[in-house]
């Protein structure tokens, strides 16, 4: 199922505490990425987006040949496969210290339509993917390069990331707190729930600012 205009408008008026809630009502369990380690470089706005999973791996994990190097026609190839309203999505080795991301492949593949990146790793030039205004979230910063430490694997494959798993085609809800992974099928179920949610959680605020008690909000709408 392909996400319309209408949904990511729609997906983009929530936020991830509140999509969280809908999906655990929903018996939807490890789909949340916390913003514990990985973190918007900039952006606080919430950003949606179909997701463009690749996998990076230590150098010396694939045969000879497959070196993450300028000449690596395979990594060249993911970026211009990005398509307009892809979320980039790159895991990566556990730990890596070195620069997976930068201003200049945010500027590729914002070209190309992407709405934004997920790194597992750090990000390089992160002054820059700011001044550029291409949402990522990142673990981290590091001027360190990562040709001829880490390789490009392959790419629109299931990924992981902090447990979560990132299939091609999910869409990703992201923003300050969280990242949000939903099955595409579920979207229209959860953008229609939210509202729902997000119509009580208005009423809630203004009855708890007209002076009811926390008694009475609770006994009326059974959340706080």
């Amino acid at each position: 199922m392909t996400l319309t205009d209408d949904q990511r408008e729609r997906l983009s008026n929530l936020h991830s505490a509140l999509i969280n809630d809908i999906t655990d009502e929903m018996g939807i369990g490890d789909n949340v990425i916390p913003g514990t380690r990985i973190r918007p470089v900039w952006s606080r706005e919430p950003v949606v987006g179909t997701a463009h999973p690749s996998q990076r791996v230590e150098i010396g994990y694939e045969e000879e040949g497959s070196g993450d190097d300028p000449e690596d026609s395979e990594f060249f190839q993911y970026l211009d496969s990005t398509q307009e309203g892809d979320f980039v999505v790159m895991a990566a080795p556990k730990d890596t210290e070195v620069g997976l991301w930068g201003e200049l492949l945010s500027t590729i593949v914002a070209q190309q339509g992407a709405v934004g990146a997920l790194i597992d790793g750090p990000t390089r030039d992160s002054r820059l993917i700011e001044d550029h205004g291409f949402p990522v979230w990142s673990d981290g910063h590091s001027a360190i390069e990562s040709f001829g430490r880490v390789s490009f694997r392959e790419w629109d494959v299931p990924v992981e990331i902090h447990g979560v798993t990132i299939a091609p085609g999910d869409i990703l809800f992201a923003d300050y707190e969280s990242i949000v992974v939903i099955d595409p099928d579920d979207v229209e179920e959860v953008v229609e729930r939210g509202e729902e949610e997000l119509e009580t959680e208005d009423a809630v605020r203004a009855d708890i600012r007209s002076g009811d008690s926390v008694f009475e909000v609770w006994d009326r709408y059974g959340t706080l």
